[in-house]
């Protein structure tokens, strides 16, 4: 097996001192530009890769920001967390996640296990997208690490930390009002565990739109995975007389709509004329599904580019130590799956609640 090159290897062929090659491979001074470009053309040459852990043995600092999720399936974190790099990654900083949630369930071993080991690391800082635990949080507190939140509030207490959200109560009360003019009567909502922050708000919006407009809302528990969401939404609608079933169903986020789509169509059920569907959250292929998926849209670019500017603040610590709360408006995207487009004896209308 070939030996991977070391500092030493770099060293004997630029012919120089390992403390030398350290310096020139860091950017350290002392070092002529000759002597820096040799070193760093050999190491290059031969494939050395500086040993970050050693590095990171002698200074504090660090270059890594962690995320940690809750479902790294949900296409919300990629486009989160890509738009977040893109923030960072100009200043220097490189991006990592680590997900608590192992086959669709939260693991709170997961998470203690992870927040040592970010302590450990000595990350440069820390995205929060989910309540941590009591424990947890005051640990990561405690070790001065700079936290942004995101889709989630800050905790009582920490108010010196930034969040940034979307309005999820706003968007899920415009769906519903938009649902109401099509006049639809029975809603059901598919809605992801509730102690992840976003649940309550998203329920409670269309539970608001739903009281008025002399709706009703059945709450369909899908949990954190879309076959969570299949099973939930396949054991309702057989529970439920044919005659009862819901005029729409409203999923929480795009993992349970996935679940929810392979759930009506055991039934051959045809959206939207026999049931409508909408979901939070839009996503790339929305627009080629059949029909296309109405949506609220909390642009989660926008989100993750406003945590990154929130991040590189504090990493530059020009917060001053007091946080700054961020609330994004979302916005419909209406498509064919709500009924509009679909049904042209009747024309929607977006009916407004003050």
């Amino acid at each position: 097996m070939q030996q991977r090159p070391t500092l030493h290897h770099v060293s004997t062929a630029a012919n120089v001192s390992t403390f030398t090659a350290s310096r020139a491979l860091s950017g350290s001074s002392g070092v002529s530009a000759e002597t820096r470009e040799r070193v760093i053309s050999v190491a290059t040459a031969l494939g050395y890769v500086p040993n970050q852990h050693a590095r990171s043995l002698k200074s504090p600092k660090s270059n890594v920001v962690t995320v940690l999720t809750a479902n790294i399936a949900n296409h919300y974190y990629s486009v989160l967390v890509s738009n977040l790099e893109v923030a960072i990654e100009v200043e220097g900083f490189d991006c990592v996640t680590m997900d608590t949630i192992l086959a669709g369930e939260y693991s709170q071993t997961r998470e203690n296990r992870f927040v040592a080991s970010l302590m450990a690391q000595r990350v440069a800082a820390v995205v929060v997208t989910y309540n941590l635990s009591d424990a947890n949080m005051a640990a990561l507190s405690g070790w001065g690490l700079p936290l942004i939140f995101v889709d989630c509030p800050v905790p009582k207490g920490f108010e010196q930390y930034s969040s940034v959200s979307s309005d999820s109560f706003q968007g899920s009360k415009d769906m519903g009002l938009h649902l109401a003019g099509h006049g639809y009567k029975r809603w059901a909502f598919v809605g992801h565990t509730e102690t992840w922050s976003t649940r309550r708000p998203r329920q409670a919006g269309f539970e608001a739109a739903a009281e008025a407009t002399n709706c009703t809302v059945d709450i369909i528990e899908g949990r954190n995975s879309s076959a969570t969401a299949r099973e939930a939404v396949t054991q309702y609608l057989i529970g439920t007389p044919r005659r009862r079933w819901p005029d729409v169903l409203y999923a929480s986020n795009t993992v349970l709509l996935h679940g929810t789509l392979q759930a009506v169509n055991r039934f051959n059920v045809k959206v939207p004329t026999d049931i409508a569907i909408v979901a939070f959250d839009d996503f790339e292929w929305a627009e080629m599904l059949n029909p296309p998926v109405s949506v609220v849209d909390q642009d989660i670019a926008a989100i993750g580019k406003a945590a990154g500017a929130f991040l590189i603040r504090e990493l530059k610590q020009i917060s001053q130590g007091k946080g700054e709360e961020v609330i994004l408006k979302p916005t419909l995207r209406i498509r064919q799956s709500c009924g509009c487009g679909c049904f042209p004896a009747t024309k929607a209308r977006q009916i407004e609640i003050s």
